[in-house]
């Protein structure tokens, strides 16, 4: 009969744990897509030079 609190206290504690996982899951997927965009970045100057060879070329024929 005193004991109702227990459920209460376990059901509270799932509460934060599931809004625990659900924020460090956020914080992952964050850092995951700053990476890719630094990486799309990265490779997009890369291929500026490229780009400009190729145009040349074309140029020159």
């Amino acid at each position: 009969m005193g004991l109702y609190w227990v459920p209460v206290l376990l059901g509270a504690a799932g509460i934060v744990l599931l809004l625990a996982v659900a924020v460090v899951c956020l914080a992952h997927v964050r850092r995951f897509v700053h990476a890719a965009q630094q990486e799309r970045r990265r490779t997009v100057q890369a291929v500026l030079p490229l780009r400009s060879a190729a145009a040349e070329l074309r140029a020159r024929r």
